[in-house]
């Protein structure tokens, strides 16, 4: 097996697409080996890390996402996230992950990336995915932070030395603007992609590859149900652009 770095973005349920691209990447004989990931991506990252299969990942989730709710009660929904993390990492430390794990946060006192690759996993991993205004901040070593997408939602930084060896996943393809009515969820996620996607794409620059599965614009963050389409999805892309050899670089 060939191992690479990967970094996973942050993108609510799109992340799930993470577990079919690295699923595409193992059955092409590429493998992690290290990751960086940040809100979805860090959770996924976590597992895999863990020492995980994308199959025993994507079981996981699934079963814990049954009969979820993610907007009504939000404070509840990270409660289920940590017990989750709890119940399904078998180590506790960054240090004892197999693979080594890079999580990206925002410190919300101070501003700016924070990239946590030690000590306990829990903290830094509900500070990565506390988006703001739905689950509250979490403190990390005596400071408040929040979702890591809101400083950069490709964090790239860790592999700065080989970036051109870097396998670069990011689950938010922009949609096509479509005037008239749309809900507020949809506005939103808008929002989200075109104050963060500058960044990505300047993270994504000079990667070895950039990998992100177009038709994930369909489905907005929070479409808990769609988890097994989109996983799908990124599985098929991935496939696709590996048997082609057209795997796009930024």
């Amino acid at each position: 097996m060939e191992e690479r770095p990967f970094v996973l973005s942050g993108g609510g349920i799109r992340g799930a697409a993470h577990l079919g691209v690295l699923r595409a990447f193992r059955e092409a004989g590429i493998v992690p080996s290290a990751i960086s990931g940040t809100s979805a991506g860090a959770l996924v990252g976590a597992l895999i890390a863990d020492g995980r299969s994308t199959e025993e990942a994507s079981e996981m989730v699934r079963q814990e996402l049954k009969g979820s709710r993610l907007i009504r009660r939000p404070s509840l929904v990270s409660r289920r996230i940590a017990n989750f993390l709890r119940r399904s990492l078998r180590h506790r430390t960054f240090e004892e992950l197999p693979i080594p794990l890079h999580v990206s946060a925002t410190d919300l006192e101070n501003g700016g990336q924070r990239i946590f690759s030690t000590g306990e996993l829990l903290p830094a991993l509900m500070a990565s995915c506390a988006i703001p205004l739905i689950f509250p901040p979490v403190k990390v070593n005596g400071i408040f932070h929040v979702d890591g997408g809101m400083s950069n939602n490709l964090p790239v930084e860790p592999f700065l030395k080989e970036k051109d060896r870097v396998i670069a996943v990011h689950v938010n393809p922009l949609p096509v603007f479509v005037p008239g009515k749309r809900s507020v969820m949809r506005t939103m996620d808008r929002i989200w992609h075109l104050n963060f996607r500058e960044m990505v794409m300047r993270s994504a620059q000079g990667c070895h590859l950039f990998v992100e599965p177009p038709e994930l614009s369909r489905f907005n963050m929070f479409e808990l149900g769609k988890m097994e389409v989109i996983e799908r999805i990124g599985h098929a892309w991935t496939r696709t652009l590996l048997e082609k050899g057209t795997a796009p670089k930024p």
